[in-house]
């Protein structure tokens, strides 16, 4: 009975924070969409395109270069591809139409998100209540629900099991924790690169710090290495050939592109950025006064009560004690490791209020720092780490009370908590306004050998979309027409592509030529009349 109720509990919190994320997409019977038609909808391309790659040979593109940009190739490196999350898109792909694929995806990664959480803070033995309440921050948390405009962020669920098996490493060497570890890496990182950058910029803090502050725990570790080396050898050789494997193609594709320190400032955390939450949010109108403005990327704030357990969980650890030989539990090195990681970060890639200078300038370069333009999500590496040791020090230093008394107290710390992730209403948008547009397009270039979609619209609403917007929408109809269209959106444009502009007949010659003969079908998604035909010498 009791293995019932508890998984019952986890059941109905699973359940609750799923429909407050999702709460648009099922109230509206799933005639809603949970993201925004710029790099929501370039996400759903990439998925939907990789599924064309893999199940229709009649289809016009190849798995690493979808219909757009035409005809520069291997566009899909240009951006997140999300091959280690596309298998679950996939899998409702052979049963659901694509819009109710994307739909259901983003709930089963978000859904995998509290569960693995939540067993990794079970696994390093904390309370049922404190491993919901993990599970919850890390699905349902604040900075999460606005992230899923985003959605090559949901995906995360591997994030937490690679910090659960470097705990574990960090306290007892295996070469097993070693290697699941370095697997979570590996599948987290090509499921997302931002995330992946950030989980091994954490994890190469938290590991050395937490063996740093083991006793005996350099001599321990050595001592396995030196014992162990053919077996560790092959784990970290393998997992970094696979890693190469995966990322070499990205290095090649955009060689010499990189971001610059300018163009990260609009998307780095700020001060402010760590007390901003959501609009509707317990805190919004409280915190108004006394924060400056923030931009989209840089709502940050989860509520003050994970700082303070946070807070008092760095002040009880790090603390100079009285008494040398007072007994501490051993999980304390690693719960010390994950704050100063969390604290670290934050360090690291905050930037003043109204811009300026930060140690990011230094950090960027760092092997792949150079791609991080949002340099934001840095708060998965925080959330990550600091969370996870905060729970776990909550879990020890509660376990001599009495058992109703610990329960009472863990029930109201995580009510706050919980109580601080409420208000938000997540944006979205009614699927005509984006999908019945596509087909619309598509109807009017199916047959062409090539097309250009002029990258404006008017929705239903009489709401225009324009650049990036108009740019996905030109992809999407291509790929629906199964017509290869010049129209591109992602991480960066081919050099003398037309980007985000309304192309003249001069550019697109400008862009062809040399590279396409032929008829370029060109179409604007709001004029009724016939496409019009432009010849390419």
């Amino acid at each position: 009975m009791r293995t019932a109720a508890v998984l019952l509990a986890y059941a109905a919190v699973l359940a609750a924070g799923t429909y407050l994320t999702f709460r648009p997409t099922f109230d509206s019977r799933f005639a809603r969409v949970q993201t925004e038609r710029g790099d929501g909808m370039l996400n759903h391309y990439i998925l939907e395109h990789t599924w064309l790659a893999a199940s229709d040979p009649g289809y016009r593109g190849s798995f690493f270069s979808p219909p757009c940009f035409f005809p520069e190739p291997h566009t899909l490196w240009y951006s997140e591809h999300m091959l280690g999350a596309a298998p679950v898109y996939w899998a409702f792909r052979l049963a659901l139409p694509y819009d109710l694929s994307y739909q259901w995806w983003q709930i089963v990664l978000n859904a995998l998100n509290f569960v693995a959480f939540a067993a990794a803070v079970r696994w390093l033995r904390a309370p049922h209540i404190l491993a919901i309440l993990g599970g919850y921050l890390w699905a349902f948390g604040l900075v999460h629900l606005d992230q899923i405009k985003h959605q090559q962020m949901i995906l995360r669920f591997w994030m937490p099991l690679a910090a659960y098996h470097a705990w574990a490493f960090s306290l007892t060497p295996s070469a097993r924790h070693l290697n699941r570890m370095l697997a979570c890496v590996f599948l987290q990182s090509v499921s997302c690169v931002y995330s992946g950058w950030f989980l091994v910029a954490g994890l190469a803090t938290f590991v050395p710090v937490a063996v740093a502050l083991r006793e005996g725990g350099w001599r321990e570790t050595v001592r396995f290495v030196r014992e162990n080396w053919r077996r560790v050898a092959l784990v970290l050789g393998g997992w970094t050939a696979a890693l190469a494997a995966a990322f070499v193609p990205y290095l090649v594709v955009n060689w010499g592109e990189g971001r610059g320190y300018n163009e990260c400032l609009g998307l780095m955390p700020t001060p402010s950025a760590w007390v901003t939450g959501l609009e509707g949010t317990p805190w919004d109108r409280t915190l108004a006064h006394v924060r400056a403005p923030v931009t989209g990327e840089c709502y940050l704030f989860c509520g003050f009560g994970i700082y303070v357990l946070m807070l008092a969980a760095a002040v009880h650890v790090f603390r100079r004690r009285d008494n040398p030989r007072e007994a501490r539990p051993p999980e304390f090195a690693a719960v010390a490791a994950g704050l100063f990681t969390a604290a670290v970060w934050v360090l690291l890639t905050v930037t003043p209020n109204h811009g300026g200078h930060s140690l990011w300038e230094i950090v960027r370069h760092v092997p792949g720092g150079g791609a991080i333009r949002c340099v934001s999500r840095v708060y998965v590496t925080v959330y990550l780490f600091g969370a996870l040791a905060a729970l776990v020090w909550l879990a020890r230093v509660t376990e001599p009370l009495r058992p109703g008394v610990r329960a009472l107290v863990l029930a109201l710390v995580a009510a706050v908590i919980v109580w601080e992730q409420t208000g938000y209403d997540p944006p979205s948008f009614e699927k005509p306004d984006f999908y019945a547009i596509v087909d619309r397009t598509a109807d009017r270039i199916r047959g062409a050998e090539a097309a250009y979609v002029i990258p404006a619209y008017t929705d239903t609403k009489g709401q225009p979309g324009l650049g990036p917007y108009g740019e996905v929408l030109g992809m999407w109809a291509g790929l629906r027409a199964n017509v290869a269209v010049v129209d591109g959106y992602s991480g960066r444009w081919p050099a003398g592509h037309p980007g985000l502009t309304a192309a003249t007949d001069d550019m697109l010659r400008a862009w062809l030529g040399g590279k396409f003969r032929g008829r370029l079908t060109i179409v604007h998604p709001d004029d009724p009349g016939g496409p019009r035909v432009l010849e390419i010498e």
